[in-house]
């Protein structure tokens, strides 16, 4: 449907003056200027967000720029946001509607830069729409189309690559498919930033056409089903369920067009044994070590190349393993450069030299060096010296070093990451030596943005997780500490905790006090000491918790011996520590209930401790709650209202029997 035929919003939408359209982003792809005539220009939606740009149009909804007037009224320099409408003929759809849903359910779980922000599921009236960020920049195909006919050079194409790599890495370890990987769900800021659209939920757009946003109908892109077929696998064509294999054919196909601007198989629909036997030629842009995994991706469908594989054979190639050079030239040029220092030097640094020959084959043949001792004997030689010893065994020390950053980077313990910090504390101490080495530098550039970019991943989803409580349970509450550690392992940053995470920690550390939870109060006390140790409102609640985490252990202990049948003694102790304040309470709660349910709740709490008639203040209490029942039921008795007067008494007999 055009835009043109949109119907005007009812409801509580408000019509205003349209604000001039100052965004840099691409064009409509409407007849005309759509800015002009779409109907819904210049309409407020929920009193909040105020239309003026049609950005796109697709299948199921339409995209637009928008105000968010609460924004502006605050001073925000930065008040605009893009809004993803569902259109109006869908929106008795249940389908359609749980689709924007689910877009809106999982894009919230994807905190990466290189995943576009979205901010909530919003309605006014019969108005469903997504509040997102707004892009300025352009799709990833036209850039595709400009490059044309030799594709992206490979230093840009890698830095593009690299992020979309990296953002698909991520939604992958958290369960989420994309399923319709395209250039025209690739976009690239005026920032130079990658951010990848409509993720997740492609697999789930049956029977509607899947909305291109921002870019919409492209003539070479068709989408049917859920997918692009010109980047989709033989599977996901036949209906099987999206993989993780889906993704990275997708991504095969998008270097491949990037670096030559030319679809791998001219975007025609094969079959497998059709695409396994097609000739590709290498791009002449792409580097022969990805070409290897894209080749492998495209050809064959059960290929088992991961993510992680893939993004290492964007890396450059490490240092070449060459044999170590130990030939007499070598000794000449440093007994030349050492001559002055004395005939004993030189003569020493000759004996050095000869004895490392004696045994450099057989140091080659194992394709390593003996670089520590080399290393320590550096201390002992002249600044002169020691520039022609480096010299000498440069290929072996930039070789030592570059297997130290591999094995530095090997996930080790509980963690899935690589250790990067490890990784450029080696890459610093090889730059110390030689500090003008490019492969040196890049590896270090590289991997300073990974983990600046890891990071910011980490600190995205450690910020949603604790602002929306995902701690509940134990599993929820171990992944959490997981993603701490990881973050810590990065930075020495401190651990970022939203304000809103504050308040809710404190009524689940407090709910777990007062119902003398303790599985929850050790969870919850590890994740205090993790995030809000520190916070000034919460250091009374974490005190108090430690103070009475062994009474609560003493309880715990002794109702699962009594559970086990057995007879052990009542804590008394620590029942005085947890209940002495609060037997307190019940009795004041007694004296002044006016009512039946004003008892029931005190009855409740008594039920729910489980302590027994055996710890002394129970006794007493458990009267005296009798004694008020009683007075109670008397007065309905009183009044003939026999029936409210029963459950009273029977809690009253109830409370007298268990006294033993």
């Amino acid at each position: 449907m055009d835009a043109k035929e949109q119907t005007p919003r009812a409801n509580t939408a408000r019509k205003t003056p349209t604000a001039p359209d100052s965004t840099q982003g691409p064009a409509p792809a409407t007849e005309a200027n759509p800015a002009k005539t779409h109907r819904r220009l210049g309409l407020v939606l929920n009193d909040r967000y105020r239309i003026e740009a049609l950005i796109a149009s697709g299948g199921m909804s339409d995209v637009y720029k928008a105000v968010d007037l609460h924004l502006e009224a605050a001073g925000t320099r930065d008040c605009h946001v893009a809004l993803k409408i569902l259109r109006s003929e869908l929106t008795q759809d249940a389908n359609a509607l749980n689709l924007l849903a689910r877009e809106a359910a999982k894009s919230k779980r994807l905190s990466h830069p290189n995943i576009i922000r979205v901010h909530d599921l919003e309605r006014d009236g019969d108005t469903w729409y997504i509040v997102m960020e707004l892009l300025d920049g352009e799709p990833l195909s036209r850039m595709i189309q400009r490059a044309k006919p030799n594709g992206l050079a490979w230093k840009g194409g890698r830095a593009v690559l690299e992020q979309v790599a990296s953002a698909l890495a991520y939604s992958h370890q958290r369960g989420i498919v994309h399923a319709d990987l395209k250039p025209s769900n690739i976009f690239f800021t005026r920032d130079g930033e990658i951010k990848l659209l409509d993720f997740g939920v492609a697999q789930a757009l049956k029977p509607h056409q899947h909305t291109d946003f921002l870019n919409p109908r492209h003539d070479d892109e068709t989408t049917i089903y859920g997918y692009t077929p010109a980047y989709a696998t033989p599977s996901l064509i036949d209906g099987k369920d999206p993989t993780v294999k889906d993704d990275l054919y997708a991504l095969a196909c998008i270097s491949y067009e990037l670096l030559s601007s030319r679809h791998p198989f001219d975007r025609q629909k094969l079959s497998r044994e059709e695409r396994a036997s097609l000739k590709l030629s290498r791009p002449r842009r792409m580097p022969g070590r990805l070409w290897g995994a894209v080749r492998t991706l495209l050809k064959n469908e059960g290929a088992s190349l991961n993510m992680a594989q893939f993004q290492t054979a964007m890396e450059p190639r490490q240092w070449r393993h060459l044999l170590y050079p130990a030939g007499m030239a070598a000794l000449a040029v440093l007994s030349v450069a050492i001559w002055q220092q004395g005939e004993q030097r030189v003569q020493a640094a000759e004996a050095a030299l000869v004895d490392y020959q004696e045994h450099a084959t057989h140091l080659a043949e194992l394709g390593t060096l003996p670089t520590a001792e080399l290393l320590g004997a550096l201390d002992a030689l002249t600044p002169l010296e020691r520039a022609g010893f480096l010299k000498l065994h440069e290929e072996a020390v930039l070789r030592h070093y570059a297997q130290r950053v591999e094995a530095d980077l090997e996930p080790s313990g509980s963690s899935a990451l690589p250790n990067i910090p490890a990784a450029l504390a080696t890459l610093d101490e090889g730059l110390a030596l030689y500090p003008r080495d490019q492969q040196l530098l890049e590896r270090r550039e590289s991997l300073s943005q990974r983990r600046q970019s890891l990071i910011a991943a980490l600190a995205g989803e450690l910020q949603a997780r604790l602002s929306q409580g995902d701690y509940a349970d134990a599993a929820s509450a171990d992944q959490l500490i997981e993603l701490a550690e990881d973050f810590r392992m990065l930075t020495p940053q401190t651990l970022p905790v939203p304000d809103s995470a504050i308040a809710l920690f404190d009524r689940r550390l407090k709910s777990a006090l007062d119902n003398s939870d303790v599985s929850s109060i050790d969870r919850l006390l590890t994740l205090g000491r993790l995030f809000f140790a520190d916070h000034p409102n919460l250091v009374s609640r974490l005190s108090q918790a430690e103070h009475q985490e062994g009474a609560i252990r003493a309880l715990a202990a002794y109702h699962s011996a009594v559970a086990r049948g057995e007879a052990p003694q009542f804590p008394v102790a620590a029942a005085d520590q947890l209940f002495a304040e609060r037997i307190q309470q019940w009795q004041d709660g007694i004296r002044r209930a006016r009512s039946g349910a004003d008892l029931d709740r005190i009855y409740q709490a008594l039920e729910t401790h489980k302590l027994p008639a055996s710890y002394p203040p129970v006794g007493p209490l458990r009267q005296q709650l009798a004694d008020a029942y009683l007075l109670q039921a008397d007065a309905l008795l009183t009044q003939g209202a026999t029936r409210q007067a029963q459950p009273l008494l029977r809690k009253a007999t109830e409370l007298m029997r268990n006294q033993g």
